[in-house]
């Protein structure tokens, strides 16, 4: 109890002095009128407020101050503190300096490389699936495929962080999710608690995730996706390609029209969903649309009790979407 009380104050404290904050660590979003349309200079204290919870949940679990402790060896903490500290400032350094979407690539592929070096429950060497008790092995490919999932995901999700409260309140559905699987609960529990604090704000428009959160929270989430499935298998393979969908073909579908307009296809622009939709209707209403599309596979999954009736209902339902924002 006392750990929880020591999290809410620490981050009301970070909240209450974010001025000052702001100032010292002096990282701004500034607007262009053209991607960035808000109005005044803001602070991207995202990344930097998820990681300092994330110092103090490194430091109670090293420390030895929880009951559970949800790592396997003292060097498996260590290397998720290491890996997670080098996406926050690369995340930092983009921000900063916008760094080439190649180099951001390549530095991904490292950094992954370099855990699953360390950690081998981090490799993802086979998938199950809910409707079957059919596996599908990787063998010696294993290496490439978790990179390519992390490399997805991580870009899927920096496109998701367009509109305010967009990334936010996705991570948050993930987050409820894994406290209701009882997945690392103290560490979900902690950035439940930090991100609803941030919500208000980036609401407000008073802050933002920036780079280095984005990068920091995807790496967070995918690491105990692959985690609880290798470890625990409390998730099926298909289930957290559910939770993940509509980002992920978001990505597919800007990738390829960037491809056929000769551009890099993770090069920033104005074509995402939520671009169209904010064009169109407000901003509540954009919001609350896309915040539906996010999370209705997993939901339409647990009505069903079926991946594919799932998956068939939410692409053509975010395909309709897509098509009826382009004629409207």
């Amino acid at each position: 109890m006392i750990n929880f009380f020591l999290l809410i104050l620490f981050n009301f404290l970070f909240f209450k002095n974010y001025l000052i904050i702001s100032k010292r660590y002096n990282l701004y979003d500034f607007p262009d009128n053209l991607r960035k349309k808000h109005k005044k200079p803001t602070p991207l204290l995202g990344g930097l407020l998820i990681f300092l919870n994330l110092i103090f949940y490194i430091f109670l679990e090293y420390g030895g101050f929880l009951s559970f402790n949800y790592f396997s060896t003292n060097e498996e903490i260590f290397t998720f503190f290491c890996i997670s500290s080098c996406f926050f400032l690369l995340g930092y350094y983009d921000d900063k300096f916008h760094l080439k979407a190649n180099y951001k690539l390549i530095i991904i592929s490292v950094l992954i490389l370099i855990g699953m070096f360390f950690d081998d429950n981090l490799v993802i060497k086979y998938i199950d699936f809910s409707f079957t008790d059919f596996r599908l092995e990787f063998f010696s490919f294993s290496y490439f495929i978790t990179i390519l999932c992390f490399l997805l995901f991580v870009n899927s999700f920096n496109m998701l962080d367009g509109i305010n409260g967009q990334a936010t309140s996705y991570s948050l559905f993930i987050i409820i999710l894994f406290l209701t699987l009882k997945i690392y609960s103290f560490l979900f529990a902690l950035l439940l608690i930090s991100l609803i604090f941030f919500l208000y704000f980036n609401f407000k428009e008073k802050m933002f995730l920036g780079d280095s959160g984005t990068m920091l929270l995807s790496f967070i989430l995918s690491y105990f996706f692959i985690k609880s499935a290798n470890v625990s298998s409390i998730l099926y393979s298909d289930e957290i390609f559910l939770i993940m969908m509509i980002p992920g073909f978001e990505l597919l579908r800007l990738a390829i029209t960037r491809i056929i307009k000769k551009k890099h296809p993770f090069k920033p622009d104005n074509n995402h969903i939520h671009h169209y939709m904010i064009d169109k209707f407000s901003f509540m209403n954009s919001f609350i649309i896309i915040q539906l599309l996010l999370i209705m596979p997993y939901i339409i999954y647990l009505f069903f009790s079926s991946s594919i009736a799932s998956l068939i209902i939410s692409f053509t339902t975010y395909s309709l979407v897509l098509v009826f924002l382009k004629k409207i």
